[in-house]
């Protein structure tokens, strides 16, 4: 056993070596890392298999080993596969309102004069899909009016996910011209007055607050 831990500690050693020193965090082959630590191939599974269970590697299969976290990519069909609608929905929750309080801080004119066509072509009435088009582009617009490259990225990336899973489910119960449509037409120009207001704390419980009224109409109450 103490000679496990030993082997353990020696490659723990042997990976904060290469973080400190900046080198890749892909680890060698496992022929030559054995060697590098003195190590039989199936020790140095055994070894590597601890601190996979850890967190401190992870492995990629036909790619290697890598130091730190496995990390989330958005073509990776395992974790994409495993993301409820409840999932999506919290997701939302926890970030456009984040992003709304954002935007009432930082909106510029042409911001929310962009807004402001959204809900004027809204409010026309007509086809589902575009007025869902218009939908996205005023959430999507509120992102952008953060100013921030960062928070953009996330929530495109959050949108992806929405449209590849509820893209059924937003047709049938806003595909009518009347009821769901013209309630959320209302929220979202209450959302968008907060943020011409330059409102953050309206503007993020406004969003919250729409959110949630989505989340009803599309499922009941959850």
């Amino acid at each position: 056993m103490n000679m496990i831990e030993d082997d353990v500690a020696r490659l723990r050693q042997y990976i904060e070596s290469r973080v400190v020193g900046g080198d890749d965090l892909r680890l060698p082959p496992e022929p030559k890392l054995g060697n590098a630590l003195g190590m039989s191939r199936g020790r140095l599974r055994t070894v590597l298999k601890r601190l996979e269970d850890e967190g401190l590697i992870w492995r990629h299969v036909g790619k290697g080993t890598f130091i730190g976290p496995r990390q989330v990519k958005l073509d990776d069909d395992n974790w994409s596969s495993s993301i409820s609608v409840d999932d999506l929905m919290d997701a939302r929750l926890v970030l456009e309102p984040q992003l709304a309080a954002q935007a009432a801080v930082h909106a510029t004119p042409a911001d929310i004069a962009a807004m402001e066509q959204c809900l004027a072509e809204m409010a026309g009435g007509g086809p589902f899909v575009p007025w869902k088009r218009l939908d996205e582009r005023l959430h999507r617009t509120v992102a952008e009016a953060t100013h921030n490259v960062l928070l953009l990225l996330l929530y495109d990336t959050l949108r992806q996910q929405l449209r590849d899973n509820l893209d059924s489910r937003m047709a049938a119960v806003f595909g009518p011209i009347t009821g769901p449509r013209h309630d959320t037409n209302a929220e979202h120009r209450l959302l968008v007055d907060a943020v011409r207001a330059h409102d953050p704390t309206g503007a993020e419980q406004l969003m919250r607050d729409h959110l949630r009224s989505v989340r009803t109409r599309l499922f009941g109450l959850r």
